[in-house]
């Protein structure tokens, strides 16, 4: 796989701003190619996939290319009063790869995908977005931040600026994101956390709603915490998982490594 950081001028944040990318390089890889959006945590940027996991290595020989944007402490959200990081998600890195990379530059090419903050991320704007997005997971995502005001104040000091007072049920909350997306257009949902995990309860209380709207999805609760060693595990599951919804054949050499 190839690997390179894209430099460009985000419109949205109106600033110079990057993203990395890993694609492949082979001269006979099938074209066009699948794009895996897959958004960073709370405290890390769009170096930290490439640097904490093995996720090059993971999507070898796939004809799919993985985009790790920097979501900055954003929740890939347009905050209230501050940066609008789910535009420049949608409008200008979606934007940029579509015109100037080999993808499938539509819904059945495209997955997202992500750890914490970047798992709500993921579940919001694929349910936001059913249109783009033909799947979605989530690892150790704060599925629940918004139903938990007082508890997300605590974890993350930007968060009245970004959702406001009462964020429950709101625009943003995937709860009611989940209660309003179509039945016809729900994105496959992949939900995964760690038993030991400090905010698996979120990942739960999402699974069990869910549940209520007859809403297809795939959970796992496998031995593991808030770690990297559970997050570079498990991405592999989910890019089998995004592979199948997308219809990307599978090979000996992944089976292998799962």
């Amino acid at each position: 796989m190839a690997f390179a950081t894209i430099n460009y001028y985000s419109h949205s944040l109106e600033k110079a701003s990057s993203f990395n990318v890993v694609f492949p390089d082979s001269p006979d890889a099938k074209r066009p190619w699948c794009v895996y959006y897959l958004l960073h945590g709370l405290s890390d940027d769009h170096t930290t996939w490439s640097r904490r996991s093995a996720i090059e290595r993971y999507t070898i020989g796939y004809p799919l290319m993985v985009v790790m944007p920097d979501g900055g402490r954003g929740w890939y959200t347009n905050a209230l009063d501050g940066d609008p990081y789910e535009d420049d998600l949608i409008k200008d890195v979606i934007g940029l790869v579509d015109k100037n990379f080999p993808v499938r530059a539509e819904r059945s090419g495209r997955c997202i995908g992500g750890i914490s903050m970047g798992g709500f991320g993921a579940v919001k704007l694929a349910l936001q977005y059913p249109d783009l997005f033909a799947s979605a997971d989530s690892q150790s995502g704060l599925l629940a931040l918004l139903r938990r005001p007082e508890e997300s104040r605590l974890l993350s000091r930007e968060f009245p600026r970004i959702f406001g007072d009462s964020p429950t049920d709101g625009p943003e909350d995937p709860f009611a994101l989940a209660r309003e997306v179509k039945p016809r257009k729900r994105p496959s949902l992949l939900l995964t956390c760690g038993t030991e995990d400090p905010f698996l309860a979120q990942t739960r209380e999402f699974g069990q709603h869910l549940q209520t709207l007859d809403f297809t999805h795939e959970y796992a609760e496998p031995p593991g915490s808030h770690t990297w060693s559970f997050w570079d595990l498990h991405v592999r599951e989910a890019i089998d998982f995004h592979r199948r919804n997308l219809g990307i054949p599978d090979s000996p050499e992944h089976a292998i490594l799962r």
